[in-house]
């Protein structure tokens, strides 16, 4: 139940030390990386990686990466049937499924986001939002990336505009927030809608409902 930030950062750069040796004695390119510190309710900690690499991935056997961590077990997958890589990553980062929370929690507090099984189904699943974000220590750099990864480019444009860019693409997520302050002068409505270009429009969309946040 290991539970110390900065030692979980010293061994994963342990860890990455050993990975890069090990890529250079088996004439491997060595990948991209975006790592991910993710809590666990008991305190205890553990890292996602995805590691990209710039042709056709070596086979990455449990045991090797096993040997090369040092600290435990690991899992090892190859993404495969998923076209929207962010969301089959971060979909447990930030919120916890029902099933696994202990706290209190409201049907406000709840969503449903679609997750992609082993096997490729896609299915509804609920999650209580933002729930984990309350276990990182405040100020914690929870992920890091190398430094060959591109970040994606944040635009600023207009409703009308956005909508042509995305003209075709599949709505795959919409939630709506109504900000209030305690006064009741000031509102302000936030939507959000994530779209996927690469989907038929035949997918469905996962809705959040609309909240009422009472405060300034």
């Amino acid at each position: 139940n290991m539970t110390d930030t900065k030692r979980l950062y010293d061994d994963r750069r342990k860890f990455w030390q050993r990975v890069q040796r090990w890529h250079k004695k088996n004439n491997l390119p060595i990948p991209e990386y975006i790592t991910i510190c993710e809590p666990q309710g008991r305190g205890a900690w553990h890292l996602h990686e995805l590691w990209m690499y710039p042709k056709k991935a070596p086979y990455l056997p449990n045991e090797t990466i096993r040997e090369l961590w040092q600290q435990g077990f690991v899992t090892v997958k190859k993404l495969e049937n998923v076209d929207n890589v962010g969301a089959y990553l971060t979909a447990y980062l930030c919120d916890v499924p029902v099933e696994e929370y202990e706290g209190a929690y409201t049907e406000r507090d709840i969503k449903v986001a679609e997750i992609t099984q082993e096997d490729g189904t896609k299915l509804p699943k609920k999650l209580v939002k933002g729930a984990r974000l309350n276990l990182y220590p405040t100020g914690m750099n929870f992920y890091r990336s190398s430094r060959g990864v591109k970040r994606p480019l944040v635009e600023w444009t207009s409703t009308t505009k956005a909508k042509e860019k995305v003209s075709g693409a599949t709505l795959t997520y919409s939630s709506a927030i109504r900000l209030v302050s305690d006064d009741g002068a000031f509102s302000n409505d936030i939507k959000y809608e994530y779209y996927n270009a690469i989907r038929p429009e035949s997918q469905p969309v996962m809705h959040t409902a609309d909240i009422l946040d009472n405060k300034k």
